[in-house]
């Protein structure tokens, strides 16, 4: 019986340290909500691609191991030349190092975000990862050519009560409103450098050629 107790002890002692060790790694990866321009701007490469196969692991057993996802790229937005079909994503292999598990259906075209080391393209949760068809078409627009206009420019992100401070900034209220889950900002918005003001940064509508009318157009090849 006191054998049988000294194991239990043992056992939940272990666990309780797996426990805490697994908490640590957890509340090691924190991302902060993005505008897709702001992601878009900071990322080394974009690309559309089809998820292949998912969840590999590499390297040595004994090591710590990353993950690297098979995809098919269908279209490149930015990135080097040479990088026009990308055929790995490599990602961290556990949560709190803010890896990438894929649990999306395979073959569904997805708009891909990552960063460069040499030849390979390494992404986290933190990257704008996202379904394809789950993208409003004045996103699309941005990420095939809009986005790339405005990252001269700055957008800060309002969580409370806030102001720019210099001309090159846009002001992002959508974290704002994030009760009525409406993103208007996020979902309809760039901020861009008006030529007519100097410069001067502010929200632009993309889902209009010009103020007050709207402008409808296919933006899936």
């Amino acid at each position: 019986m006191k054998m049988n107790l000294a194991k239990v002890s043992r056992f939940l002692a272990a666990s309780f340290l797996l426990l805490a060790l697994l908490e640590d790694t957890t509340e090691a990866c924190s991302c902060a909500p993005r505008h897709p321009q702001t992601a878009f701007c900071s990322a080394d490469i974009v690309l559309r691609a089809k998820f292949v196969a998912i969840n590999k692991m590499e390297g040595n057993v004994s090591e710590r191991r990353w993950m690297y996802h098979e995809i098919k790229t269908t279209k490149l937005y930015k990135g080097p030349e040479e990088m026009q079909d990308v055929r790995y994503v490599h990602t961290p292999p556990i949560d709190g190092a803010c890896g990438y598990f894929h649990g999306g259906p395979l073959k569904e075209e997805y708009l891909i975000t990552g960063r460069l080391k040499g030849d390979e393209v390494l992404i986290t949760i933190c990257d704008f990862i996202r379904p394809w068809a789950e993208i409003t078409l004045a996103q699309k627009r941005g990420f095939t050519s809009e986005y790339s206009k405005g990252c001269s420019c700055s957008i800060v992100s309002c969580h409370s009560e806030c102001s720019i401070t210099s001309d090159n900034q846009c002001l992002w209220t959508d974290l704002l409103r994030s009760q009525n889950q409406s993103y208007f900002q996020d979902k309809h918005l760039a901020c861009l450098p008006r030529v007519e003001k100097n410069g001067m940064c502010t929200w632009k509508s993309l889902g209009t050629q010009r103020s007050g009318s709207f402008r409808k157009r296919r933006l899936t090849q």
